[in-house]
C-alpha cells in the first residue's frame, strides 16, 4: 500500500480528531484533510467520511461537517460552505421587493450571491439563485412583469396586506 499526501502536512487539527475518535483511521483523517484543503477525494473515500458524519455538501462540493469544523475550529468556514436554509433566502427576496416593488435578476442576484454557499462556483451560485426564484414563483409567492432581459420580479401578493 502507498500512500500519498498531497501538497502541505496534515493540517493538525485533524490530527487531534485522529487523537479523540478511536473509530476513525490515518486514512480518514488524510481524506478528511483533503476535504478541508479543497482536494479532490474518492468516492469510496467520499461514501466512508459520510458514513461517518465528518463530511457534507454535495461532490464536488464537499466540506467538513458541522462537528468536525468546531473541533479543529473552522466554525466560520463551515457557515460560510453550509449555506443558509431556502427559507432565509426567500425571506430576503421578499423584503426587498417589498421595500422596492421591483426587482431585475441582476439586483436578485446582487442580493443573494455572497450569501450563498462559499461551497459553489459562481455559476453555481447563479442557478442556485435561479431555481429559488423559479420555486417562488411556482409557491406564487412573486411573479415576472415582462420577458427576457427587461423581466422584472414583483410580489405576487403582499401578505402583510392581506390580498
Amino acid at each position: 500500500m502507498r500512500v500519498s499526501i498531497p501538497g502541505r502536512v496534515i493540517d493538525e487539527r485533524y490530527t487531534r480528531i485522529l487523537i479523540e475518535r478511536k473509530d476513525l483511521t490515518l486514512m480518514d483523517v488524510i481524506a478528511l484533510d483533503k476535504v478541508q484543503k479543497g482536494y479532490p477525494i474518492s468516492k469510496e473515500e467520499r461514501e466512508l467520511l459520510r458514513k461517518k458524519n465528518l463530511i457534507e455538501g454535495r461532490h464536488p462540493n464537499l466540506y467538513v461537517s458541522e462537528s468536525v469544523a468546531a473541533k479543529t475550529d473552522t466554525q466560520a468556514d463551515y457557515i460560510r460552505n453550509r449555506s443558509f436554509d431556502r427559507a432565509y433566502f426567500k425571506d430576503m427576496v421578499v423584503a426587498y421587493l417589498r421595500t422596492y416593488h421591483e426587482a431585475k435578476r441582476a439586483e436578485i442576484e446582487k442580493l443573494l450571491l455572497d450569501k450563498v454557499s462559499d461551497a459553489l462556483n459562481k455559476e453555481q451560485k447563479r442557478q442556485f439563485i435561479k431555481d429559488l426564484l423559479q420555486e417562488m414563483r411556482k409557491e406564487g409567492t412573486i411573479r415576472t412583469i415582462g420577458i427576457t432581459r427587461g423581466a422584472k420580479w414583483v410580489l405576487a401578493h403582499d401578505p402583510e396586506d392581506g390580498v
